[in-house]
């Protein structure tokens, strides 16, 4: 374990098995024949450094090796050497856990050059085998234990990432749909409401002098409430649980005529010209032109009621082209707009990689194109 500034602390397995050792080893040391004090020293030396094996591994492992050395001295009965042996193999251990690279190999040689120092004479083969066994096969084994700690800690740090990444892109599908459900209603509400407004302004100018022109006005309005009405709760059942009941299709390229008939009855004079089949766009760009169409009119209704205005629609073969100009004239009415339609256009023909243009013309006009290169389904 590792504290904010980078430095290892003690763990309870750090000092609990040297303890255990540390015990057997006084137990050794009372059991056979050597002197008590040099022999007690020995094995507490050990565990000492027994202690420190994952903090500072190489200077365990050089503890570890005056302790060998240092038994010898003593006279420590060489067939009585089990605390040692085990000191031995957790130093070497020690090595290839807690060493990176191979600089944990130094502290092998080293081990092994110590192990010989006491005999007269130079190692036979067999001798090297055997003292490389005992100290080589503890290192290689801490090699792989370290090699599997790495390996975990890098999945754990991957799936960490993964989880981070997960939880963006969730927020982000969030925001996406809070913009896609903002988008509808504004076209949903900011279309009826522009009808009803412009309505409810007739309807109260001829109030008195044609009656029968103010009741159609009503009747507008009427027809544009309960229409905002169905599209609203279409919206809000999507949003809830499904629950299998079929929905009503959402308004499409094949519903501009009847959208465009509206707008006439609002007093706006309107002409459709469709070039091409419509039949068989996706969804999402079929709903996409509905809108476009429908918020240009209502913008349309907005700022120049009475003037005519053209939607054009061309089924192309690289896409669908949509067009409404607006005529030149002076407008009617003139509604504070905050430029969400505009807004909600531009990121409906984004979403498919298209292009809007929307502007004033050369004559006074308006035009607003928009370029869905989004192939058929």
């Amino acid at each position: 374990m590792e504290d904010p500034r980078g430095v290892r602390r003690l763990e309870r397995a750090d000092w609990l098995w040297p303890a255990v050792i540390c015990v057997a080893a006084i137990g050794e040391v009372l059991i056979v024949e050597v002197p008590p004090v040099a022999g007690t020293a020995v094995s507490v030396l050990a565990c000492v450094l027994l202690v420190g094996r994952r903090l500072l591994p190489m200077v365990f492992a050089t503890g570890a090796v005056l302790v060998l050395m240092f038994q010898h001295l003593v006279g420590v009965d060489e067939s009585q050497l089990a605390v040692q042996m085990a000191v031995l193999f957790a130093g070497c251990f020690s090595l290839g856990r807690y060493v990176p690279g191979l600089l944990g190999l130094w502290g092998i040689g080293v081990i092994n050059a110590t192990l010989y120092l006491p005999a007269r004479d130079w190692p036979t083969p067999t001798d090297l085998v055997w003292g490389l066994s005992l100290t080589a096969g503890p290192w290689i084994v801490g090699r792989i234990v370290q090699a599997h700690a790495r390996l975990n800690a890098l999945l754990a740090e991957q799936a960490e990432q993964l989880v981070a990444e997960q939880a963006l892109l969730a927020d982000r599908a969030v925001v996406e749909e809070r913009r896609r459900i903002a988008r509808e209603l504004h076209d949903i509400v900011a279309h009826s409401l522009s009808v009803m407004v412009v309505q409810a302004g007739a309807a109260q100018d001829v109030v008195r002098r044609d009656p029968e022109a103010a009741e159609r006005a009503l009747t507008a309005i009427q027809e544009a409430g309960r229409a905002a009405l169905g599209d609203t709760g279409r919206l809000l059942h999507l949003l809830r649980d499904d629950d299998g009941d079929e929905l009503d299709p959402p308004p499409a390229t094949r519903n501009l005529p009847a959208l465009v008939e509206g707008f006439r009855d609002s007093g706006l004079d309107v002409e459709l010209v469709v070039d091409g089949p419509t039949e068989g766009l996706s969804a999402g760009v079929d709903l996409s032109v509905y809108r476009i169409v429908q918020e240009s009119l209502t913008n349309a209704l907005k700022h120049g009621a009475g003037d005519a205005v053209r939607v054009s629609l061309r089924r192309g073969a690289d896409g669908v082209d949509v067009e409404v100009l607006s005529a030149s004239g002076k407008a009617a009415r003139v509604l504070v707009s905050h430029g969400q339609g505009l807004i909600g256009m531009r990121e409906r023909v984004a979403v498919f990689g298209g292009e809007l243009k929307a502007g004033p013309t050369t004559d006074g006009g308006y035009l607003v194109r928009a370029h869905l290169p989004v192939p058929v389904s």
